[in-house]
């Protein structure tokens, strides 16, 4: 292996949600050699109920985050606690109304974040989907207060996200009226946390938007150049359409076609002179050759997901896991992209199973809902007296909530609550809503169980593994000088 730049892995776990990419799998591929990502969607619910049920290393890990009052908040879930039987405070567009919501959103991503960190000096980053607007700026105070290695930003086009972190270290205030690329108005206040004092002592995190074109990246080099003092990103991750999740819309706006091909923009992303990962579906799978192929093509590495979505450290339920692999191994996985299916409007894949949301079935007879809401946007509406009111909104809402917050029935048809069907993946809310799976292309070619171990060694090979995870293990004791430690800091005043 050549030289790595500024000691960035050269394999990225990919970053899925719902808690698909857990703590526990970033930590066991980022000890490996790999740059573990933990998903940052739906933290503040995953956190919280992590403190519900008792989970002592999220408490403890909780308890060291530097501004009490956040503390506080969270532990109101723990048992004897104000919050242990309420539910998870879904943001708000009043600012005090919402600000607990953010403030979980915050200690969530920093708990996560210090989970997969710990024990290592291996890399961790957090992937931040831009089209869940109200946790952006949360989750990206969050990881870098637990000193996350990288920020990946995709289902969207990361725009401000210079400015963002370079705000959240001067500990400014943000406000994006929209945040780019979405509905949504977004602000977080920071200022009386003074978090600058911390954050100096750590080095900015890499920025790596994921993308599935040349005509972002070169916006981006372009804007960041210009408004951000010439920032850079430190990679792009470019995705193909058949990669799982979110996928970008098609080019010409009605199917995907060579125009979304990789090979038809991917030497003009390299020489923008920016580093280049590779992510999506791969021929064979996501292997050494896939790997060893982008790399002489000039590729800095390449990101890999389905494949750490079906092994054991993942945080897809055991079940599920367990039902695609041997329909796998029967050749009968069937991966659909739809264009109505997401609340956001991108496309998105589903694994087609029965019992599960794909299941006509199940979708007609399950009861409509949103009560998690990290996909509604902004609406706005002038009230009789001229003041504009600002609600919430999603086209996977109840039919009468969505028409009476001003939205039309047509957004309505064959959407589903996202939030709930990936909360039930992750084996959370199974109450609530029928699960989703979602894979890319490449999750077919499972067949058999994997550790993530086995995954990692596959692509990097065995000896390059045991040696990176030689030089990144670190005895227990010396454990506090790869990790953000602030239990033992004076509180700030007035906290």
């Amino acid at each position: 292996m050549t030289e790595l730049i500024e000691d960035m892995p050269r394999l990225i776990q990919a970053g899925m949600g719902v808690h698909i990419s857990c703590a526990r799998l970033a930590n066991v591929t980022a000890r490996l050699g790999a740059l573990g990502v933990v998903s940052g969607v739906g933290l503040r619910h995953i956190v919280a109920e992590q403190v519900r049920s008792g989970d002592q290393e999220t408490i403890e890990i909780a308890h060291t985050f530097p501004f009490k009052h956040y503390v506080d908040e969270l532990m109101e879930f723990a048992k004897g606690g104000e919050r242990h039987n309420r539910p998870v405070p879904m943001d708000h567009p009043d600012e005090l109304k919402g600000a607990i919501s953010k403030r979980l959103s915050v200690i969530a991503a920093y708990v996560e974040v210090m989970k997969a960190k710990k024990g290592h000096c291996g890399k961790i980053g957090v992937n931040v989907m831009w089209k869940c607007a109200l946790t952006v700026l949360p989750t990206i105070y969050g990881a870098m207060l637990a000193g996350v290695d990288a920020l990946l930003c995709g289902a969207g086009v990361p725009m401000e996200l210079p400015d963002i972190v370079q705000k959240i270290r001067s500990g400014m205030n943000m406000t994006y009226q929209p945040l780019h690329g979405t509905g949504t108005n977004v602000r977080l206040d920071i200022s009386e946390d003074k978090p600058e004092s911390f954050l100096k002592r750590m080095k900015p995190p890499k920025l790596m938007p994921i993308l599935s074109n040349f005509a972002f990246p070169k916006r981006i080099m372009d804007i960041w150049e210009r408004q951000y003092q010439g920032a850079k990103p430190f990679a792009f991750v470019l995705e193909n359409h058949l990669a799982g999740g979110h996928n970008a819309p098609p080019r010409n706006k009605v199917d995907f076609g060579e125009q979304d091909d990789i090979d038809r923009y991917f030497d003009r992303v390299l020489n923008m002179g920016v580093e280049v990962y590779v992510a999506g579906s791969f021929p064979n799978g996501g292997n050494r050759e896939d790997y060893l192929y982008w790399r002489e093509r000039g590729a800095y590495g390449i990101q890999v997901g389905s494949r750490f979505a079906l092994c054991e450290e993942s945080g897809m339920r055991p079940d599920l896991r367990k039902r695609i692999i041997n329909t796998n191994t029967n050749g009968g996985s069937e991966i659909e992209t739809s264009q109505v299916l997401s609340p956001t409007g991108f496309p998105f894949k589903a694994v087609s199973m029965a019992g599960t949301l794909t299941d006509k079935e199940v979708y007609k007879n399950r009861k409509r809902i949103c009560n998690r809401g990290y996909l509604t946007e902004s609406h706005f509406e002038e009230l009789p007296d001229g003041t504009i009111k600002e609600t919430y909104i999603c086209p996977a809402m109840p039919l009468k909530q969505y028409l009476k917050l001003g939205g039309k029935q047509e957004d309505t048809e064959n959407r589903v609550c996202l939030c709930n069907a990936l909360f039930s993946t992750a084996g959370l809310y199974n109450e609530e809503e029928p699960p989703i799976l979602t894979l890319g292309v490449s999750g077919k070619q499972v067949t058999r169980h994997y550790s993530a171990r086995e995954v990692v060694e596959d692509i990097l090979t065995p000896e390059v593994v045991r040696e990176a995870e030689l030089r990144l293990s670190i005895p227990a004791r010396e454990n506090a000088r790869y990790m953000p430690s602030f239990s033992t800091m004076p509180a700030v005043a007035g906290i």
